[in-house]
């Protein structure tokens, strides 16, 4: 029987979609435990008219930290890196989200 090796995911790429891919999944799972009758563009234009897209980003994101953990723990230093690329990147989302909307 032939192992396959667990290593060969050990990329950059790997880390990156699966940074993308988690918190994608959180949001769904958010919108559908909360409105099942709303479709999800309206949904979304309501979270943006009330001001709290920040904060549904960083709920989504928050498994990426058990995301890094687990990479960490399988020493994968190269996926590590790419949630934690995706992580700062939707961090400075975020705050650039939260400087646009205190200036309006």
């Amino acid at each position: 029987m032939k192992k396959i090796n667990l290593q060969q995911f050990n990329t950059l790429a790997t880390g990156i979609l699966s940074g993308i891919v988690l918190p994608v999944i959180v949001y769904l799972i958010m919108y559908y435990s909360k409105v099942q009758d709303v479709r999800v563009t309206l949904f979304s234009n309501t979270l943006v008219i009330s001001n709290i897209i920040p904060i549904i980003i960083s709920h989504c994101v928050l498994p990426n930290l058990i995301l890094f953990f687990i990479f960490n723990g399988l020493n994968w230093t190269k996926a590590m890196k790419g949630v934690l690329a995706v992580t700062v990147l939707l961090t400075v989302i975020i705050f650039a989200i939260k400087l646009i909307f205190s200036i309006i």
